[in-house]
This record gives C-alpha cells, sequence and structure tokens, in this order.
C-alpha cells in the first residue's frame, strides 16, 4: 500500500507505519481490508497483479485462498523487504517498480488489485490504460484509495488527530501536501467523477462503488466506531474488462 519511495524509506516513517498498523481498530484493517477482501470475492485458480502492494498481505492471502500466482509492484525499498518476508515459503513474487513505469504484458492476469496507493499518482490515465492491457476479457479490477471528500483537503489533520473534517478545494484536482507519520507527503487530489471517467473511459465496465461505511463487528471500540460512521475514509471501484472486445 505505498507508492512513494522517499516517504516509506524514511526509517523513522516505516517505524511509525508499522506501529499505526498494529493499532486497535487501524482504518486499514477495520475499514479498508474487509471491503476490499469482499469485493475481490472468490480467488480460486486466478493470476494476480497487486500494485503498490506494501506489506503483500493481500498476496499471502490470495494464495491461501488458492490464487495460482501473485505479483506485487512496489517502489518503496523497505516495504519490498516487508513483502518478500511476507511471501517467504510462497510462490508469491514482488517486482521493485514504480506503478508510474510498470509496463504490462497483455492479457496476462484475471486481476489488478491497487490499494490505497493511486493516490500518490498524478496521472492515472497511463496506470489504467496498462491495467487494461494486462487483464485478460472478462477479468477484473480492484481498486481502493482515500476517498475524494478527504483528499481535497487535509487542514483537519494538521494537529493529528482528526475531530473534524473539511472539504475545500474539491473541484481543484492536484497535488495536496500534508504531514503524515511525522514526515511530509504528497497525495494527488482526484474528484469522485474524475475517478468514475478513469474507469469507463478507459473502457471497463464499471460493476461496484463502495464507501468505507463501518460495521461494529470490526471494531473494538465503540467511540472508534462512532467516529468512522461521520465521513468515508476510503472509496472502492472495482470494474471488469469486456469479455468481448
Amino acid at each position: 500500500m505505498s507508492e512513494d519511495k522517499e516517504f516509506y524509506d524514511n526509517p523513522e516513517v516505516l517505524r511509525y507505519y508499522l506501529v499505526h498498523r498494529r493499532r486497535p481498530d487501524n482504518p486499514n484493517d477495520a475499514l479498508e481490508r474487509p471491503i476490499f477482501l469482499e469485493l475481490a470475492g472468490n480467488l480460486t485458480n486466478l493470476d494476480i497483479i497487486d500494485l503498490g502492494c506494501g506489506d503483500a498481505s493481500f498476496g499471502s492471502y490470495a494464495l491461501l485462498q488458492g490464487a495460482r500466482s501473485y505479483e506485487g509492484v512496489e517502489v518503496s525499498s523497505s516495504m519490498l523487504d516487508i513483502a518478500r518476508q511476507t511471501l517467504a515459503g510462497t510462490s508469491g513474487k514482488v517486482r521493485h517498480e514504480s506503478i508510474q513505469t510498470w509496463q504490462a504484458k497483455a492479457e496476462q492476469v484475471d486481476l489488478v488489485s491497487s490499494r490505497l496507493a493511486l493516490h500518490y499518482i498524478e496521472n492515472l490515465k497511463r496506470v489504467f490504460q496498462e491495467i487494461y492491457q494486462a487483464l485478460r476479457p472478462g477479468g477484473r479490477v480492484i481498486i481502493s484509495v482515500e476517498h475524494p471528500v478527504i483528499t481535497s483537503n487535509f487542514a483537519s489533520l494538521a494537529e493529528g488527530h482528526r475531530t473534524t473534517w473539511l472539504v475545500d478545494n474539491y473541484f481543484n484536482s492536484g497535488a495536496r501536501t500534508h504531514m503524515w507519520l511525522g514526515s511530509e507527503v504528497t497525495k494527488y487530489h482526484h474528484t469522485l467523477e474524475e475517478y468514475f471517467d478513469l474507469v469507463t473511459d478507459t473502457g471497463f465496465e464499471l460493476t461496484r462503488v463502495r464507501e468505507s461505511c463501518p460495521k461494529k463487528e470490526n471494531f473494538l471500540s465503540e467511540t472508534e466506531y462512532e467516529r468512522r460512521l461521520r465521513i468515508p475514509l476510503f472509496l472502492f471501484l472495482a470494474a471488469r474488462k469486456p469479455k468481448s472486445q
């Protein structure tokens, strides 16, 4: 789940990130993971490419569920090392490469996934074109990104823990720089309409749109569950490449 090489290769950032991921009720595990896996569904006999794979936890899960092959694409050297540890003893592979330079082989996989990585990329048109190229007819793409109401403005994160959420400059797409995990990071804001257009203009059939509406059973803390009901942190898009070209 990373595509900012310098950010995640900063040892202090990586340390904070790993602490964050171990925290009870962290958004990745309580909100993003359940919805993403629900959208992914049956993975038996699928060939999978995972863009911005982070620790490759999805790869480990997919292979245990019967996926035929898994290849992660990861730009951060530090995250790459963790991904290789995660996949040790499996057939899963990880490629050290940026999503932005990744080039697909024609019709090589059944599923392309990307979890919380594409909001680090400014020009997504080429990425979606490569995803389309990589998929076999009828193949699927599933992505999760920070929700546009979040990426529009990070002012309410200035003091760390959000207590309010400010949506501003929504239709002004582009770079948003803010402090996260103790360091400065740049993400790119894209509107809902822009995400939908990327999917359909590339030629995909949009099959599902989900937002990170929390489920109480995924939380240990009632307070944290109630807080996550206030605004969607993540957006999910699932689409299919047409079977007939």
